[in-house]
C-alpha cells in the first residue's frame, strides 16, 4: 500500500472527561465486570453496550484504553455467544424478542471493534508518548482484536441472511492495510481467548468467509466453515496484484469484498490485492478424500463444530474456480406454489395422496392400533436376552452398524414431541402450500419474493416442490440461497433439479435380517438434454453409496442399487441408481434350464 495514501478510519469524538459507568482504571473496570448479572444475559449485554458506548468517547490513554477493554473482553465473549443462542436457528423474519436480541448483538460487535480501533488509531498518533507497553505490539494486538469482532459481526450478518452493513468491508480493509503498512500483518499475535494469529490471517478467515457464498450455507455451516478457516487461512496467500496471482481480488481503499479477479490482467492498483486459495482447495481434497459420503464422516474441529463432507465439496468448488451465471434471467410477477420438506413435497406430488396411501392405495384405512399416537422417542426398547444388555457393543456387526442410522424426525414424529396428534390434523395443516411472488426466473431457476412470514423450519438446502399456476405438475427444486432484505421481504432463490417425479416408498436392504422402516424418497427421471440419467432423492441420513434399497408403491415393487452421489445437502440427498432382478424374476425368465441345475448358474446372471 502506498505510503500516501490515507487510512480511512470512522470513530467518534472523545469529548468526555471521565467514565461514569466505573472508575476509569484497570482495577475499576474488572470489579464492574465481576459485579455484571451474569444469570440476565439481555442485561449484561446492555450493561456492556452503555459502558463501551461511553469509554469510546472518554478521552483516554491508548494503552489504559486496552487494559479496560481486556478486562471486558470475556465477559463480550460469554454474552455474545449465550445471547446467540437466542436468535440463531429461528424463523428468518424473526419474532421482535429475537430480532432485538440480534440487533443488540450486532450493536455490540460494532462497539467493541470501535474501541479498539480507538486504541490503534491512537497509538500511531501518540506513539512517542507510550512507555509502559511496546507500541508496535499495542498497535498489532489492538487491530488484531478489533478485526476479531468484526470478523465474528460479519459471521452473523451471513448467518441472519442480511445485507453488510455500509463501510462494514471499508473497516475491515483498512484494519488490515494499517497493518501491512506499518508492517505487523504477519506477527503472531497471543490471545487466550480467540487462538494465536496473525492479522493476516484473521483478516483472510473472514474475507474468504464471503467467497464461500454464505448465502447458501445453512447457519450451522456458516460456523463451522467460519471456524475452519480459523485453522485453514494460513494457506491462503495473499500478495500484491502487480506481482502475485489468485482466484479473487480485494481493493483495499473500497467498501466491497472480495470478487473474482480478471485473468492475464494484472492491476497496476496499489491497493489491490490478489487471494490465492489453491494451497487451500489442495488441503480440502485431501480431507475430502480421506473422508467418506455418510453424514458421520464428519470433519471435527471440537465437541460442538463439525464440517458435513457435502460442505467440503461445496468449498472445494466455490474456492477453487471461478463461478458464473449460466442462464439468462427474465423478470416475471408471476404466482407459485411452493411446499417445502421432503415429506410436503412427496404428499403433493404423489396428488395429494399420504404415504399411506401411496403405498396401500386411495382405498387404505389405517387399523385401530395405528390411530393411538405413540412417541417413539419415549418408548422402551425391546431386548433380547440378558447378554445383550450385559454387552450391548459385542452384539452389534460392523455390517449393521453402517446401514442404518436411526430413523429421522418426520414431520408427524415432530408433531408428536410438540404434543400434537398428526391423525387428527387435516393434510393441509401437515403439508400446506405457501403462495409465493417470482421476481425472476432462468431455464436453470427462479428468484422468488416471500413477503409474509418464513416458517421457522425453512433453510438453504431444502428440497421444495414448485407448482406454477394454472398447471398439476410439481417441478422439484431445492433452495440454493436466501436473501434477508431491510423491508421484512426475502428474496430465495431456488435451482430446479427435474420438471416432475415419482413418490415412493424405500426400505434399505440389511444384512442382518432386520427389517428397516419405510421411508419417503422421489424417483427423478432421466433428463437426456443435461445428461442426467434417472436418480433418487432420499432422505439425509441413512442413505449412501452401494445400498441395496426396494422401492415400493401400489401395484410396485423393486429392488435397486445405489451408485454414486450426485449432491446432498443437511435436508436430502441425490443419488444415481441401477436396477437388480430379483432371484424370482430370473429363475422365470430362464424356464429352459433344468430345475436342478438353476441355483449352480444364477449367480452368474445377476
Amino acid at each position: 500500500m502506498s505510503e500516501s495514501t490515507p487510512i480511512k478510519l470512522r470513530i467518534p469524538r472523545q469529548d468526555l472527561a471521565e467514565c461514569t459507568v466505573f472508575r476509569a482504571s484497570v482495577q475499576g473496570a474488572r470489579l464492574w465486570a465481576q459485579n455484571l448479572p451474569i444469570a440476565n444475559t439481555k442485561l449484561v449485554v446492555q450493561n456492556l453496550r452503555i459502558a463501551i458506548t461511553e469509554l469510546n468517547r472518554v478521552d483516554m490513554a491508548p494503552d489504559l484504553r486496552f487494559s479496560i477493554m481486556e478486562e471486558l473482553r470475556p465477559s463480550l465473549h460469554v454474552a455474545l455467544s449465550t445471547m446467540s443462542r437466542r436468535f440463531l436457528n429461528q424463523a428468518l423474519v424473526m419474532p421482535e424478542e429475537p430480532r432485538q436480541m440480534a440487533e443488540l448483538a450486532d450493536n455490540l460487535y460494532s462497539l467493541a471493534t470501535t474501541a479498539y480501533t480507538i486504541v490503534a488509531a491512537h497509538t500511531l498518533q501518540q506513539r512517542d508518548s507510550i512507555y509502559r507497553v511496546n507500541p508496535a505490539r499495542l498497535l498489532c494486538e489492538a487491530i488484531h482484536r478489533a478485526m476479531g469482532f468484526a470478523g465474528k459481526k460479519m459471521l452473523q450478518t451471513f448467518q441472519l441472511h442480511q445485507p453488510v452493513q455500509r463501510y462494514g468491508w471499508l473497516e475491515l480493509h483498512q484494519l488490515y492495510a494499517m497493518a501491512e503498512r506499518q508492517q505487523i500483518a504477519d506477527l503472531p499475535v497471543e490471545d487466550k481467548l480467540d487462538g494465536n494469529r496473525t492479522i493476516t490471517t484473521i483478516y483472510l478467515q473472514t474475507l474468504i468467509l464471503d467467497c464461500c457464498k454464505p448465502n447458501q450455507l445453512r447457519q450451522s455451516d456458516l460456523a463451522a466453515v467460519y471456524r475452519g478457516l480459523q485453522e485453514w487461512s494460513g494457506l491462503i496467500k495473499l500478495q500484491a496484484a502487480r506481482t502475485g496471482e489468485g482466484l479473487f481480488q480485494v481493493d483495499l481503499g473500497s467498501d466491497q469484498p472480495a470478487v473474482y479477479s480478471a485473468p492475464g490482467k494484472p492491476s497496476s492498483n496499489n491497493l489491490h490485492r490478489l487471494v490465492d486459495t489453491s494451497d487451500l482447495v489442495s488441503h480440502l481434497k485431501t480431507l475430502r478424500e480421506q473422508s467418506g459420503k455418510a453424514e458421520s464422516d464428519r470433519v471435527v474441529f471440537d465437541k460442538d463444530t463439525t464440517l458435513p463432507p457435502n460442505m467440503l465439496d461445496h468449498l472445494i468448488n466455490v474456492l477453487g474456480s471461478m463461478s458464473t451465471r449460466n442462464f439468462t434471467r427474465t423478470v416475471s410477477r408471476e404466482m407459485l406454489g411452493l411446499s417445502i420438506g421432503l415429506s410436503s413435497t412427496h404428499y403433493h406430488v404423489a396428488g395429494r395422496r399420504t404415504f399411506e396411501q401411496v403405498l396401500h392405495g386411495l382405498d387404505y384405512a389405517p387399523s385401530a392400533a395405528e390411530h393411538i399416537v405413540v412417541n417413539r422417542f419415549l418408548e422402551k426398547p425391546e431386548t433380547r436376552d440378558d447378554w445383550e444388555q450385559a454387552n450391548p457393543h459385542d452384539d452389534r456387526t460392523e455390517d449393521e452398524d453402517h446401514e442404518y442410522h436411526g430413523e429421522p424426525i418426520d414431520d408427524p414424529d415432530l408433531m408428536v414431541l410438540e404434543g400434537f396428534d398428526p391423525n387428527k390434523l387435516s393434510p393441509e395443516t401437515l403439508y400446506p402450500i405457501y403462495p409465493v411472488h417470482m421476481t425472476d426466473a432462468s431455464p436453470g431457476g427462479y428468484c422468488l419474493e416471500w413477503s409474509v412470514s418464513l416458517p421457522s423450519t425453512v433453510r438453504t438446502g431444502d428440497l421444495v416442490g414448485v407448482r406454477e399456476g394454472g398447471r398439476s405438475d410439481w417441478i422439484i427444486a431445492v433452495i440454493r440461497w436466501i436473501s434477508q432484505l431491510k423491508d421484512a421481504k426475502s428474496l430465495i432463490g431456488v435451482e430446479l433439479l427435474s420438471p416432475k417425479a415419482m413418490p415412493y416408498g424405500a426400505r434399505i436392504q440389511q444384512k442382518t435380517g432386520v427389517e428397516a422402516p419405510l421411508r419417503r424418497v422421489l424417483l427423478l427421471p432421466e433428463i437426456k438434454l443435461v445428461g442426467q440419467p434417472h436418480t433418487l432423492i432420499t432422505p439425509r441420513a441413512g442413505f449412501k453409496e452401494r445400498q441395496k434399497v426396494t422401492l415400493l408403491r401400489e401395484g410396485e415393487e423393486f429392488l435397486i442399487q445405489l451408485l454414486r452421489q450426485i449432491s446432498a445437502t443437511g435436508n436430502f440427498a441425490q443419488f444415481d441408481s441401477r436396477y437388480i432382478k430379483h432371484l424370482e424374476q430370473v429363475v422365470a425368465e430362464d424356464k429352459s434350464r433344468p430345475l436342478t441345475s438353476a441355483y449352480d448358474s444364477l449367480w452368474s446372471s445377476i
